[in-house]
């Protein structure tokens, strides 16, 4: 019940009818060998494609989540891979860092995302983390999952909390945007910031 509440508020305040706001099915953030799993998982009302194009389009990502302010496909260093860049404002309570990414993209259209951070040029020591994306009974199901080190300091005792929380507000708002702009035919190109 708790987990259906936020996005019935979002669809309320926003207008969107509660039958298109995600589903949250999942969401588990574990330490283990001093690396950050983080697990999420949610039904949304679009489709696999758009669900796919909608993630693999970095040079749009960042309008899909609050704190994101840069994400961009950068031209390749290596033949037929994908690079791109992103700058974001990680915060846990009072303490704030400007966190930015060089990743690899790998993409299986439809049905997969793979995303592996450059540590040289990253922010990170690790981070890889995955996107899977399955159609299960009229509805489709989303899986993120994410592994990562920090190469920042990350308060330990609130540390799991506050990336549970963070976790959860974004798979909400990731997930209710995509269900909007599919219910509306909109891509996020044509979003404003």
């Amino acid at each position: 019940m708790k987990n259906l509440l936020l996005p019935a508020v979002i669809c309320l305040l926003f207008g969107w009818q509660s039958a298109n706001c995600v589903e949250i099915i999942e969401i588990r953030v574990d330490i283990i060998n001093g690396r950050y799993h983080v697990f999420g998982q949610s039904h949304l009302d679009a489709s696999a494609e758009f669900i796919y194009e909608t993630l693999i389009d970095y040079d749009n990502f960042h309008k899909l989540a609050d704190g994101i302010a840069i994400t961009n496909f950068l031209p390749p260093d290596e033949p037929g891979r994908l690079l791109a860049f992103s700058r974001f404002k990680s915060c846990i309570l009072f303490f704030c860092k400007t966190v930015e990414k060089h990743e690899y993209i790998e993409g299986n259209p439809y049905n997969s995302i793979n995303v592996q951070a450059i540590p040289e040029r990253s922010d990170f020591s690790f981070n890889e983390s995955r996107w899977l994306i399955e159609t299960t009974d009229g509805k489709t199901l989303l899986t993120y999952e994410a592994e990562f080190e920090a190469d920042f300091w990350i308060p330990p005792l609130i540390g799991p909390w506050a990336v549970h929380r963070k976790l959860a507000r974004t798979a909400e708002l990731v997930g209710s945007r995509i269900e909007w702009m599919y219910a509306r035919g909109l891509t996020l190109s044509q979003i404003s910031n």
